[in-house]
């Protein structure tokens, strides 16, 4: 007898053979149908594609036969001695030519007919009865397309025939040339396409078919006339089926041509079902064998897995149900090497597996992977849990929320990989200057970080961030690339800066923003900068309005030519004179301006203007060029020189009365593209000149590939040239650098008698600045520029 385990053993066995026998019959079942249904749409689409084929080759055989039977009537039609006996009525010439042109080029008929649709002479007799052309339809056509060809039926034969004119030189009639078309054209046919051809006729008269050529056997063919009875005239050139003597045909009727005389003549393209299938037939019988042969040889494969499974699944369920009820330290050894022992193994290596992978997913979700520093998510529960919980020291938690500067620039221009291992340095430097237990460094996502501090009063946190400033201090180098980097830092204070988390983070993010705003480093939040925020967003919706209502004003100030003395040169600044607020600068609503896009606008509108101001100061005799500044925005606006091109045609100004002053900064945002504006920009004859030279990083690098043909050396280095050396040799290299290049020099900021004097011994191009002359609008500029210049006069 069987024991209990041993009959569940059996009856797990046999279910796996025959849920698997069923499984592979089904699938069988549905290759072979598949299979099946694919050859025979094939098979029975490449019957349907002979036939195209043949019915093409057919028309086009047809039309060749058409155009040698033309051509080689032509010949005779304008040969002379043939024109010559028609014109003398030379009935044996006729005769004789004719004849002879049949025998040269197999033609089974030739008619000479004249004017009056009366032949002449003929090849088959009908001429010597004095019989008209039977055809004149045919000489109908010729009349008025020049030519005519169809088949005709004619002494229950068809023909092929074609009607040239014959001229001397005007018309004098018509040769019709034909040939018969018989059993041996059709079997030429069957040769070209591989189908069986037949040509039949229908006259209404009888209401009968009549075959009159065909490659069918005899005993086929004497039936093709009654079965195509009723389906030629409503099928036309469509497939259909047809029945012959039990043998199945699929068959394409086409009408050759239809007579005045009711006479229908049609072609019957044939393919042979049974031939056609036959490779279809020999491959079922193949598939059928194959397919019981793979069953039978699944059959015995199945029994033996069967086998070979049911016992390690027996131990491997007995496993897992330890593993269900928490018990990981067993395991089970197997010497399979397939899936099952994988699966073994798999599951030995479970119980430990879990418990480490616990432990990694609450590392990442607490952890930034790149840097990691504890991530958002653990520095706000860190933070909430200072602030909530009863602690004695909670009113000394600080906030700290740093940003990196030009941060993009650095993924823009070195790329993303730069770009994380920057992030990783800046996370080593945080953690060199923060070092107590008790602060959490973070990072908060992108280049922001954070800082908790444990700090008596925001002295100290002020000192910590100034400890961070200064760590950045000194360049980054990252695969031989040297890197300056600069951070912004906001401060909030815990409760004199808010009582919760989201407070805090916001009032500290509002401080870094001020701080990125001022580029003053590092800002303690104030209650004033909540209020700035709406006053700049206020500021905002009012500058949309400021360019319709007109409030936006264009200030010049002149650049005086240090060489000459002469001041040839101006730069446009816009002003906003609001209704309520007064003088708003630039400084105050140009940066956000750039940050929402809208600095497009404002610099439409000051290019239209100044253009229009070049024209109304031509008009009066004054020759200024004038120069305006552009945002990194305008350069990313790919119809930038469009714009310029169009303005300057409609105001008729030379484009070299401009010149475009682009920052650094603009530049290196996006330098191909940047560059490929300049250079269209270049070729528009449009002066560049790169403005605030010398305060961003790789100058040096872009400026040689820059379209540009002036440098603009920003005021900061000019403010303290009169006590700091340094300045003044920062300065001088500058302008003997960019007079190597062949870049002439604007310094901007002179503000005293000294630098001035400075500026003329370095042998600087062109200053402007208040010892200058103060920008002033455009009514007054003119008087300023002539008073200048006869205070010149008299020094």
């Amino acid at each position: 007898m069987f024991s209990e385990k041993s009959l569940r053993f059996r009856k797990l066995h046999a279910r796996i053979i025959f849920t698997f026998s069923i499984l592979l019959f089904l699938v069988l079942l549905a290759v072979f149908y598949s299979i099946n249904n694919i050859i025979s749409a094939s098979t029975n689409q490449d019957i349907h594609k002979n036939l195209d084929n043949g019915q093409e080759l057919f028309k086009f055989i047809n039309a060749g036969s058409s155009l040698r039977l033309t051509q080689t009537a032509s010949i005779l039609a304008s040969d002379f001695a043939f024109r010559e006996a028609i014109a003398t009525e030379d009935q044996n010439t006729m005769v004789s030519a004719l004849a002879n042109h049949s025998v040269r080029f197999n033609a089974s008929a030739m008619f000479l007919v004249n004017l009056e649709n009366q032949l002449i002479a003929d090849t088959v007799g009908l001429a010597q009865s004095n019989a008209p052309f039977p055809f004149p339809d045919l000489l109908v056509v010729a009349e008025e397309e020049g030519t005519a060809t169809t088949i005709v039926l004619l002494d229950g034969h068809l023909y092929q025939m074609v009607v040239v004119p014959v001229f001397a030189p005007t018309p004098i009639g018509w040769l019709v040339s034909g040939f018969i078309i018989d059993d041996k054209f059709a079997k030429n046919l069957k040769s070209l396409t591989g189908l069986e051809v037949s040509l039949l006729t229908h006259q209404q008269a009888n209401k009968q078919w009549e075959l009159r050529a065909t490659t069918l056997p005899a005993d086929l063919s004497k039936s093709l006339s009654s079965v195509i009875t009723g389906t030629a005239p409503n099928q036309g050139g469509n497939s259909v089926q047809i029945k012959l003597n039990a043998n199945d045909y699929l068959a394409r009727i086409s009408v050759l041509a239809t007579r005045p005389n009711g006479v229908v003549i049609v072609a019957v393209l044939q393919r042979s079902l049974q031939q056609a299938l036959a490779p279809l037939r020999f491959l079922q019988k193949t598939l059928l064998i194959l397919s019981l042969l793979s069953f039978a040889i699944a059959l015995l494969a199945s029994t033996w897995i069967a086998r070979s499974i049911t016992n390690p699944i027996r131990k491997l369920g007995a496993l897992a149900k330890r593993i269900e009820e928490g018990d990981y330290t067993q395991t089970l050894e197997l010497d399979s090497k397939d899936e099952i022992g994988q699966l073994a193994s798999a599951i030995n290596h479970m119980s430990s597996g879990i418990a480490d992978r616990e432990s990694k997913i609450i590392e990442l979700a607490n952890l930034d992977v790149l840097t990691k520093l504890p991530n958002r998510t653990l520095f706000l529960n860190r933070l909430e849990q200072i602030i909530k919980v009863t602690n004695p020291n909670r009113s000394q938690v600080a906030v700290m929320v740093m940003d990196l500067d030009r941060f993009k620039e650095v993924n823009d221009i070195l790329g993303h990989h730069i770009g994380d291992l920057l992030l990783q340095e800046v996370a080593t430097r945080l953690q060199n200057v923060v070092t107590r237990r008790s602060d959490t460094i973070a990072r908060l996502g992108g280049d922001e970080f954070a800082v908790i501090l444990m700090v008596n009063d925001v002295k100290g946190a002020k000192n910590l961030a100034n400890k961070l400033l200064k760590a950045f201090d000194q360049p980054i180098l990252l695969e031989g690339q040297e890197i300056l980097i600069n951070a912004s830092i906001g401060i909030a204070r815990y409760s004199e800066h808010g009582e919760d988390v989201n407070t805090l983070m916001s009032n500290a993010d509002l401080a870094m923003y001020a701080a990125k705003r001022n580029n003053s480093g590092c800002v303690v939040y104030d209650a004033s900068l909540a209020w700035q925020t709406q006053d700049y967003l206020s500021l905002m919706a009012e500058l949309r309005r400021a360019v319709t209502d007109n409030e936006l004003t264009i200030y010049y100030q002149p650049k005086l030519d240090l060489k000459t003395g002469l001041i040839r040169h101006v730069e446009a600044l816009i002003r906003w004179e609001h209704p309520e607020r007064g003088l708003v600068l630039p400084d105050n609503f140009i940066p956000f301006a750039e940050h929402t896009g809208f600095i497009v606008v404002i610099t439409q509108w000051l290019v239209e203007n100044v253009v229009r101001q070049l024209k109304e100061w031509r008009k009066d005799g004054i020759s200024l060029n004038v120069s305006i500044n552009i945002s990194v925005r305008d350069l990313l606006v790919p119809k930038l020189p469009e714009f310029f091109a169009k303005l300057l045609k409609t105001y008729d100004i030379s484009s070299q009365c401009l010149r475009l002053e682009i920052t650094e900064s603009s530049i290196m945002a996006n330098p191909q593209v940047a560059l490929s504006v300049m250079n269209e920009l270049k070729e528009m004859g449009l002066s560049l000149s790169v403005d605030d030279f010398g305060t961003g990083y790789s100058s040096l690098l872009y400026l040689k590939k820059l379209p540009v043909s002036e440098l603009k050396i920003d005021k900061s280095f000019l403010i303290h040239m009169e006590k700091d050396n340094d300045d003044i040799v920062i300065v001088r290299s500058t302008i003997d650098l960019a007079h190597n290049m062949g870049l002439s020099v604007v310094a901007e900021g002179v503000e005293t008698r000294v630098v001035y004097d400075l500026l003329v011994d370095m042998g600087c191009d062109l200053a402007q600045g208040s010892f200058i002359s103060q920008p002033v609008a455009a009514q007054n500029l003119l008087s300023v520029i002539e008073d200048y210049q006869l205070r010149q006069v008299k020094v």
